[in-house]
C-alpha cells in the first residue's frame, strides 16, 4: 500500500506544479486569445480540484503502478504518454466535433500538453515511489 500512496502523492504534486507553470506562465494568454468569450473570468477551482484528484488517481493506477511493478521508468513514461493523449484527445476531439468555432490549434496544443504533462507526472510518481518506498528500477 505504501508505494501506491507515495506514487499518488508524487503524481498529484507534479501534475499540479506542471499545470500551474503551463497555465500560469507558458500558455497564460494562449487559451484566452483562442477561446475568448468561452472562458470564465476565473477558473472554478472546486471543479478543477476534482479533475486533478481523479486524473492523478488514473495516472497512478494506469501508468505509475505498471512502471513500479516492472521496475521500469520507461513503462511509466510511455503509459503516461498514451493515457495523456487519450484523455486530452477525448476532450479536444469531442470539442472539435461538437462545438462551433472550437479552434483546431487549441486541440493540437492541448493534446501535446496533455501527453507531455501526463508522461512527466507518471515519471515523477514512479520516482517518488521508488525513493520513499524503495521500489527498484531498471
Amino acid at each position: 500500500m505504501k508505494p501506491v500512496l507515495f506514487a499518488y502523492a508524487g503524481t498529484f504534486l507534479s501534475l499540479m506544479i506542471a499545470d500551474a507553470i503551463w497555465l500560469g506562465l507558458v500558455a497564460r494568454t494562449f487559451y484566452r486569445d483562442q477561446l475568448g468569450a468561452l472562458m470564465l473570468p476565473s477558473p472554478n477551482f472546486a471543479v478543477a480540484a476534482l479533475f486533478y484528484i481523479f486524473f492523478a488517481m488514473a495516472i497512478t493506477l494506469l501508468a505509475v503502478m505498471p512502471g513500479v511493478r516492472s521496475g521500469s521508468l520507461a513503462t511509466a513514461l510511455c503509459y503516461g504518454a498514451v493515457l495523456g493523449l487519450a484523455a486530452y484527445g477525448t476532450y479536444d476531439i469531442t470539442n472539435l466535433a461538437t462545438l462551433k468555432g472550437w479552434p483546431l490549434t487549441v486541440s493540437l496544443v492541448d493534446m501535446a500538453w496533455g501527453t507531455f504533462a501526463t508522461a512527466l507526472s507518471a515519471s515523477c510518481g514512479l520516482l517518488v515511489s521508488r525513493y520513499f518506498a524503495g521500489s527498484a528500477l531498471e
